[in-house]
């Protein structure tokens, strides 16, 4: 049964058929349909991070043990995409980025798992 077959028959079963009721139960509806329709976003947009993930080449099987925290995320994920710390100095024209530092202390500051 369709949701608008299914709010007519609701309204007529349980209504007395008064304007204040029938303006109350379509907002209602109409509420429950915009959550609806967000909820159906917030899957489409999972979806969309999910396949471009799986696109530059994040999988199931990706060695997520080795994450940490945040400072590993960030490693892993600039590495995945060609930003390696020897591109980076390269690029900044450093002799020394702290990559690790900054890593362990980003670690610390948001860890993944316990302890």
């Amino acid at each position: 049964m369709g949701n608008e077959k299914w709010f007519e028959e609701t309204v007529k079963k349980y209504s007395s058929d008064t304007p204040e009721f029938k303006a109350k139960a379509q907002a209602i509806y109409d509420a429950h349909k915009r959550e609806v329709k967000h909820t159906a976003e917030i899957k489409q947009d999972g979806q969309r991070l999910v396949d471009e993930l799986s696109n530059a080449g994040v999988t199931i099987d990706s060695d997520l043990v080795k994450i940490e925290g945040l400072g590993d995320l960030i490693h892993a994920t600039l590495n995945k995409i060609g930003i390696t710390e020897e591109r980076f100095k390269q690029v900044l024209q450093l002799k020394e980025c702290n990559c690790n530092a900054r890593r362990k202390f980003l670690n610390k500051l948001i860890p993944f798992t316990k302890g």
